[in-house]
């Protein structure tokens, strides 16, 4: 596993692989959620995925990617685009959440860092 900077996004972006950054944990009420994000580019453009999960490690589910969506609606992810370029995408999502310029990571990896 090997962090990626945004300066290297595009060129897997357009090699169709999907880019993904954990952004921390936070409680809704006594439940502690996580929240990631999900990048791919798609015909229409570049486009991100939101995800907010509750943290379901206690009763015996181990990926964040079986874990239950907070909001029913949003269960595969709250979309955020699409947009002509990654620039302007990134823009849109840190006007939500605060992402993290060096932590990008190819799709797969979420578990080994919530571990």
């Amino acid at each position: 596993m090997r962090y990626l900077k945004e300066s290297e996004l595009t060129p897997y972006l357009n090699q169709g692989k999907e880019i993904q950054q954990y952004m921390g944990e936070f409680y809704d009420g006594q439940y502690k959620c996580l929240r990631y994000l999900t990048l791919h580019k798609g015909k229409e453009g570049y486009t991100g995925l939101l995800f907010e999960v509750f943290d379901e490690t206690e009763e015996g589910i181990e990926s964040i990617y079986n874990f239950s969506s907070i909001e029913p609606d949003d269960m595969y992810g709250k979309e955020i685009g699409p947009f002509d370029s990654i620039e302007k995408l990134i823009q849109s999502i840190n006007q939500i959440a605060k992402l993290n310029d060096e932590k990008y990571l190819l799709a797969g990896y979420l578990d080994d860092i919530i571990k």
